[in-house]
């Protein structure tokens, strides 16, 4: 339940005369009153959650409301399967060659304003219906990628692992982003260095339909919705609001603002598929929401605030000097404090679900849409397939997003790439890259889920080059070609030897001090390669590795 401020208006006794001092002291009484009221409600929703547990002894309580600082550690929750498939439902679910062919047609469009934008808080639905979609096909967003727009898609579903949260309610709470005072609610999640048991959250498994990523008609139609997801469909009228009313014609600039996610629907509406949007108009300041694509991607992506050099503005300041040092405290005040498309998109999905409580949905997306669709696929356990995206596992770290510690949760997440892709595989990097000319700091590489990877460099001997990160090409000249030509690559986990970051190292400034020999030298040693060099003083930045 959302406080407003509309509770607190009493009607107040006639006053003859003007009081100040009764005034202040009314406004005061009423401020403390609603505090206290928000704080009671959430610790209420804590506590009645019981799809979290936390280790309740009395040490393990203090260190999670006040945490001594050589104890305050950030976790992610464990996931929990609260009706565990018994060994013949595992196998039947496997080994299931049941599979369905599906045909999917645009349904709506969602729109969510970002948090300082022109209209913050605006979230919006448009209903597509067969003249606006041939509309949308033809006033493509770019020209070069309207021959991949079609009006419907076909997808082949097939029987799999499928998890829906015990509580969704208490668990969208626990990670939406309260914008008015700027919190998001996972900095709770924090327990005591000496407990062996962290927080817990509860899902129920359940044998369902699945998107088959060895179906390349069905990997090209996902492939293919992503791609549509950067048409930006704008109409003043059709519109209607999710939320409060708003007066667009005297609010330019909403329709360069915020995230959006395109709905796509089967014929009896049991499925769903939800598109993000990706990153605008290439590296190069473009697009309708470039400079807030960036914004994200530097705050997710980034080793550190997206610190590269003296030259770039950084997201933070949690660097120290030009060491590759990174306070971690200070990073995930950042972060807490921050909104992000990854809210957004979480709004989005909840809206969706919560219209259409028997669908089955799907997400996707492509770049930074697909990453933030992964983000939000692993708070939910949403199946999710993307395309071309960065290394998404260290911004899923740093959110606290609910963590399968054993290999009894099957993660319904795929990532399909190419590695001359140098954002998918983690290169766009140094003075010489891209992404460094565009002020973009894409930095990880390491990803969750399964990675579906084409090697188009050993394999095809492709270039590295940026320009082989758009969808359009991605289309064109991988999933459209003939299966002889470019298979299918086989999903796997990522290597568990990948690490993000390896030349930064991080520091909490919350632990007590270190004791140094005097004989150590004064300046830090950071490791400028994964290899076995060394070197000692201020490091420049990387050169970019290809």
């Amino acid at each position: 339940m959302t406080t407003t401020p509309s509770m607190f208006h009493f009607s107040l006794p006639l006053i003859t005369t003007y009081n100040p001092n009764y005034l202040f002291i009314t406004k005061t009484v009423f401020y403390i009153m609603k505090k206290l009221l928000i704080s009671l409600q959430f610790i209420l929703l804590f506590f009645h959650c019981h799809g979290l547990r936390m280790p309740w002894d009395q040490r393990a309580f203090e260190a999670l409301f006040h945490g001594e600082p050589s104890q305050k550690i950030s976790t992610r929750p464990q996931i929990v399967i609260t009706n565990p498939p018994s060994q013949q439902e595992q196998a039947e679910t496997l080994y299931s060659t049941a599979t369905q062919l599906h045909s999917f047609r645009l349904k709506s469009i969602y729109h969510h304003a970002s948090d300082n934008g022109p209209i913050p808080g605006l979230f919006r639905k448009l209903d597509i219906s067969q003249e606006r979609e041939q509309e949308i096909r033809t006033t493509s967003f770019d020209s070069d990628d309207s021959g991949s727009q079609q009006s419907t898609f076909e997808i082949r579903s097939k029987m799999g692992d499928t998890y829906r949260p015990a509580y969704p309610d208490a668990l969208y709470q626990l990670y939406k982003y309260d914008a008015i005072n700027t919190q998001r609610h996972q900095f709770m999640m924090l327990s005591s260095a000496s407990s062996q048991e962290g927080a817990t959250i509860d899902f129920e498994w359940a044998p369902g339909s699945l998107p088959d990523v060895q179906h390349r008609e069905s990997v090209l139609s996902l492939a293919m919705m992503t791609n549509n997801a950067y048409n930006p469909a704008n109409n003043d009228t059709d519109w209607y609001d999710i939320g409060a009313p708003w007066n667009l014609n005297s609010s330019f600039g909403w329709e360069d603002d915020g995230i959006r996610g395109h709905v796509f629907s089967n014929d009896d509406g049991s499925i769903l598929v939800i598109s993000i949007k990706g990153t605008s108009a290439g590296l190069w300041g473009g697009g309708q929401t470039g400079e807030k694509d960036k914004m994200n991607d530097n705050t997710l992506f980034s080793c550190c605030c997206a610190y590269i050099s003296r030259a770039w503005t950084p997201v933070c300041d949690c660097f120290q000097g030009n060491n590759y040092v990174c306070e971690t405290s200070c990073l995930q005040d950042s972060i807490t404090h921050s909104g992000l498309y990854y809210d957004h998109a979480l709004e989005i999905y909840k809206q969706v679900a919560d219209e259409y409580k028997n669908s089955t949905i799907w997400l996707t997306g492509h770049s930074l849409g697909g990453a933030i669709a992964s983000l939000v696929g692993q708070t939910f356990l949403v199946p999710t397939v993307t395309y071309e995206i960065p290394g998404e596992r260290l911004a899923s770290q740093r959110l606290h997003l609910p963590y399968a510690y054993n290999d009894k949760v099957n993660m319904p997440l795929w990532s399909f790439g190419h590695t001359a892709d140098p954002i998918f595989v983690g290169v766009c990097t140094g003075p010489s890259s891209s992404c460094w000319y565009g002020g973009f700091a894409m930095e990880t590489r390491c990803h969750a889920g399964k990675i579906c990877v084409w090697d188009t460099v050993n394999e095809k001997n492709w270039r590295v080059d940026v320009r082989s990160h758009r969808i359009h090409d991605v289309i064109e000249n991988i999933i459209k070609q003939p299966e002889e030509v470019f298979p299918l690559p086989v999903c796997v986990s990522e290597n568990p030897s990948c690490a993000d970051c390896g030349l930064w190292s991080y520091i909490d400034a919350r632990d007590p001090p270190k004791e140094t020999s005097s004989s150590s030298s004064s300046m830090p040693t950071s490791t400028s390669s994964p290899a076995t060099t060394q070197t000692t003083g201020v490091p420049e930045p990387p050169n970019d590795p290809w």
